[in-house]
């Protein structure tokens, strides 16, 4: 069965698409098939993987074109449904259409490259709307990547407590836990953050993801820190996570 994964937060900045995009060539580096659907209108999954930006979710959400049809592959067992800024034009259309909550999963449905997925992983945009909602509630676990660079408890705080409310109506996922990025080890106020974190949401802090050069460079070359640095620190660090959701019960 296929298991979905929603990275969200509703700060920008936080290391989202670098999470989505890490997370899912990890768990296709270890033989998982892998399909990362980019929801935010900024559309960096795919450039980040040395793709183009296309309106896939547009052409998926409002023309009905098939899952096949919108899906580039990025790595062998990884997949994208690339977005643009004509996603926001898809989420005015789904509000318009008073689409149910099971609208983005119901889109998703399907085989891709002849064969069933075992990971859906969504990248959300850092604000609150329809597509973020739906993204939400077609996930079985729910990635909250936090910079550790300034106070982020307060808005994690608040994504928490409507994950709360969705599982008072009925959402069966929960929260897999939050990722504290851009951790510095070697100034006060990471070190405050971190500690702030794990003050308010305890055991569901995950293990730190360090402040990396490589992971922006990654980002320009269009390639993941499993190719460009695959022996670093940050490699190391992202392959942890990926064990984590390998041994996740949804």
């Amino acid at each position: 069965m296929t298991k979905v994964i929603t990275v969200s937060n509703r700060k920008g900045g936080v290391a989202k698409t670098t999470t989505v995009i890490t997370l899912g060539h990890g768990l296709a580096l270890k033989g998982k098939s892998v399909l990362l659907v980019d929801v935010d209108p900024q559309g960096h999954v795919g450039p980040a993987l040395g793709l183009e930006q296309e309106p896939g979710l547009f052409d998926l959400l409002v023309a009905r074109a098939s899952l096949r049809n919108v899906t580039r592959q990025a790595r062998p067992g990884l997949w994208v449904v690339p977005g643009n800024a004509r996603t926001n034009t898809a989420q005015t259309v789904l509000v318009a259409e008073r689409a149910d909550d099971r609208a983005l999963a119901r889109a998703l449905v399907g085989q891709v490259n002849g064969g069933a997925l075992d990971y859906i992983i969504l990248d959300t945009a850092p604000s609150v709307g329809r597509l973020q909602e739906l993204a939400l509630w077609m996930s079985d676990l729910v990635l909250i990547p936090s910079a550790t660079d300034y106070l982020s408890s307060a808005g994690i705080a608040d994504l928490v407590g409507s994950l709360k409310d969705m599982q008072g109506k009925g959402w069966r996922g929960r929260l897999l836990g939050v990722l504290p990025t851009f951790f510095d080890q070697v100034t006060r106020e990471s070190a405050a953050n971190l500690d702030e974190l794990n003050s308010a949401f305890g055991d569901l802090v995950l293990p730190v993801i360090h402040r990396a050069t490589v992971l922006r460079e990654c980002a320009a070359e269009g390639k993941t820190v499993f190719e460009l640095a695959p022996t670093s620190r940050a490699a190391d660090e992202y392959g942890a996570l990926v064990w984590r959701v390998l041994d996740a019960k949804a």
